[in-house]
């Protein structure tokens, strides 16, 4: 968008003169804040006189009629969005059509308004709007690049690079003995966890900036389960582990499954208050949904902490120092499906996910 000080550029697309003259009439009347001049309009009467108008001139709005010579409806906008990606625009139609609005919205309108009662409120207030809502889709796409960038860098260069200690580090300790197999042991112990970590910060970024790469499949939840629930017995040999989950139940999900769960069924261990922890993970497919409970007997979550736990930077009941019921949420939403926590009876939690059925 062009930063104009002295008046507000608009590019008026419509081939009626009277709803034309009755739009640069509202616009007139207005009054634009930090805008001295008020507002510069160029009107053009059809789509290849518009095309023509943004290739030599830049604007900070464009008002669209969408009943053009050329096309109508939605078409209209399609066919003219792609030439103005970073400028706002809003529509202006004589139809009082709400699943046309919607759909003008879904393809990138900012705005839409029927031209039967416009009025110059109105006008106005939708131009402020779309002003800036379309700054903040244009801030969110920049920082959208930036999580693209580092996860480039925690694919290739922090990858590679903790890939190399790891192998390093199994020949040190397979070549040597004593206090330096140790250290050799202690180096690849923590290269594993950071290569853990790095992964699953990589994927998080994957479901948050590239939702439509996701490699989704189906998922067998059983042996998953099986085996998480076999680690975390031997976090805590006083502990009672239940399970029941139907053999054939498949999800919609990645090979992270497993790190989404094993990290509710660590948290179940590592936050009870009790010296003999009980969990019990049921699993019930519907058809459309399948739902994981993993309830506990320990402290249980205070109501006002239910929605909170999953915040970025949490810590109260997340491993990982804050990170680890965020990365779940982030995944299970991934999947499309949802998590959430409710009161075990009589006490505990119980946290739940329910992912799509395959």
């Amino acid at each position: 968008m062009s930063e104009r000080p002295n008046a507000l550029t608009v590019l008026l697309i419509e081939d009626n003169p009277g709803d034309a003259n009755l739009v640069e009439h509202h616009l007139r009347r207005g009054s634009f804040p930090d805008v001295p001049d008020q507002v510069a309009i160029t009107h053009v009467e059809s789509l290849e006189a518009a095309l023509a108008a943004v290739e030599s001139s830049s604007f900070d709005l464009i008002l669209l009629d969408l009943g053009l010579p050329e096309c109508t409806g939605v078409q209209t906008l399609e066919e003219f969005l792609p030439e103005v990606p970073e400028v706002p625009v809003v529509v202006l139609t004589g139809l009082e059509d709400k699943e046309t609005a919607v759909e003008a919205i879904r393809k990138g309108a900012q705005d839409y308004l029927p031209k039967d009662g416009l009025t110059t409120d109105v006008l106005l207030r939708s131009i402020r709007y779309a002003i800036e809502r379309k700054k903040q889709e244009q801030a969110l796409r920049e920082q959208t690049q930036q999580l693209k960038f580092f996860n480039s860098v925690l694919r290739h260069d922090v990858g590679n690079g903790m890939e190399v200690i790891r192998r390093n580090a199994q020949l040190l300790e397979r070549d040597t003995d004593g206090d330096a197999a140790d250290r050799a042991d202690t180096i690849r112990s923590w290269g594993n966890d950071i290569i853990d970590l790095t992964q699953k910060v990589r994927r998080m970024l994957d479901a948050v900036v590239d939702d439509d790469d996701l490699d989704l499949s189906p998922m067998r939840l059983r042996p998953v389960l099986e085996e998480r629930i076999e680690q975390v017995r031997l976090m805590d040999p006083d502990a009672t582990i239940d399970a029941s989950v139907p053999e054939d139940v498949r999800v919609s999900a990645d090979d992270m499954l497993d790190a989404v769960l094993g990290n509710l069924l660590t948290n179940a261990i590592e936050h009870t208050d009790k010296t003999d922890p009980e969990i019990t993970v049921t699993v019930t497919d519907g058809e459309e949904m399948v739902t994981i409970d993993i309830a506990d007997n320990g402290p249980g979550v205070p109501d006002e902490a239910k929605d909170r736990i999953f915040a970025w930077g949490e810590t109260s009941h997340s491993s990982d120092g804050g990170f680890g019921l965020y990365f779940v949420r982030t995944m299970v939403e991934s999947y499309g499906g949802r998590v959430d926590v409710r009161d075990n009876d009589p006490e505990g939690s119980v946290f739940r996910i329910t992912l799509p059925a395959v």
